[in-house]
Order: structure tokens, then sequence, then C-alpha cells
């Protein structure tokens, strides 16, 4: 009842750590079928964006108007932080995809410390933030975070911490006036701006940015 009158749900609004997320989502439910009965169960998450329109897109604009949904809500999903998270900076993964249901609660996957800093293969001392080598040695095993997001593919995992890896690291060489590697936004397949843009989304989105 409070999200069709407009407002977040009470679990988003009181979360202590701004950890939730509302937005809204565009998507093609002539895919839908299609997307679910995708053959490998570690294609189900690519599936699943392809569902996802872009509210940004002319054409799906028109599409919009078309078939009666009011501009608002286009206006919405152009604001949706779970749009900018799952879909653009693909940081946001679905849970279990292989359980074919294409859900829409999605989450980003923690950095959570290493393990075993002494003894983790790579870690530089002088250098906190270059755990690319360390990635392996978390806390959280990525298997353990593969088998809850994406039906087992490591990879996956290993792409978003990277990148979280990487905000971390420039903000972090910002406020001390650090050089970076100014190859680093790329090699996550970023820019730096979309970098800047994930740690405000992420760290200080407004109220209103949230939901």
């Amino acid at each position: 009842p409070r999200i069709e009158q407009g407002l977040p749900t009470i679990c988003s609004e009181t979360c202590v750590g701004r950890l939730r997320y509302l937005g809204l989502f565009l998507y093609d439910a002539d895919k839908v079928l299609d997307a679910a009965a995708t053959p490998d169960v570690q294609d189900l998450y690519q599936a699943q964006l392809d569902v996802f329109l872009d509210p940004h897109d002319p054409e799906v604009q028109a599409e919009a108007a078309r078939a009666g949904i009011p501009h608002d809500w286009v206006e919405a999903a152009q604001r949706s932080p779970c749009y900018e998270l799952a879909v653009r900076h693909k940081v946001a993964l679905p849970l279990h995809p292989e359980y074919r249901t294409l859900p829409m609660v999605w989450y980003i996957p923690p950095l959570s410390p290493v393990a075993d800093v002494v003894n983790a293969a790579g870690y530089d001392a002088a250098n906190p933030d270059n755990v690319f080598a360390t990635i392996d040695a978390l806390r959280i095993p990525i298997e353990y975070l593969a088998n809850l997001f994406t039906a087992g593919d490591a990879e996956l995992i290993r792409t978003v911490l990277r990148k979280l890896t990487v905000v971390r690291t420039m903000q972090r060489a910002a406020q001390l006036g650090l050089e970076v590697d100014e190859r680093l936004p790329a090699s996550v397949g970023a820019t730096a701006d979309d970098l800047d843009d994930l740690y405000r989304l992420l760290a200080i989105a407004k109220y209103e940015e949230r939901y």
C-alpha cells in the first residue's frame, strides 16, 4: 500500500545502514518466458538483463506512451537507482537465478575483508587497496557468493568485486592525494565518471535518490 501511494516500504525507509534501494524497471513482457527458459543456468543473469528496457531510449519512451504507461512512470524508471546498480553499473545480481523466477530483488555482493592478510598471496602491506590478488582470499568465499547470485559463475562475482575495489581505491586516492593508475577504471570496464557515480549512489545518495 505504501508503494501504491508513492512511498517507500517501511523496511527501506527505516534501514539504519541505508542498504535498501527501491526503483522502477521497464521490461519487455514478451521476452520473460524465453528468458526464464534459457537452457544454461549461468546464462539466466544476462537473459534477465536483456528483458529490461532502457528508459532513456526514445523508442522505449514512444512505445510506453502507445501502451498507455504514464509519463511519470518513465521518468521514475530514468531515476531508478535499481536500474543504475543492476543494468548500468552491473554490480547488483539476482538471488538464485537458477530457480528461473527472474527475481526483482537484487543484491550487491559484499566486499568482505581479507581472511588472512598476513598470508594472502599478493597482498602489499604498503598499499591496502591492492587486493586484486587476494579477492579469492576474502572472508566470504567467492564460491559461496556465486552459488547465491550467479548459479555458480565465480568469474562474474570477481568482476563485481573488482569494480567495487576500484571504486574504493580511487576514492581513497582522491582523499589522500595519492596517484592512481589512469588505466584502472578501464580494467573493470568503466570510466572514472562511472565510478564516481557509483560511489555517490552507494555511499552518499540522498533520500530521494535511493527510492
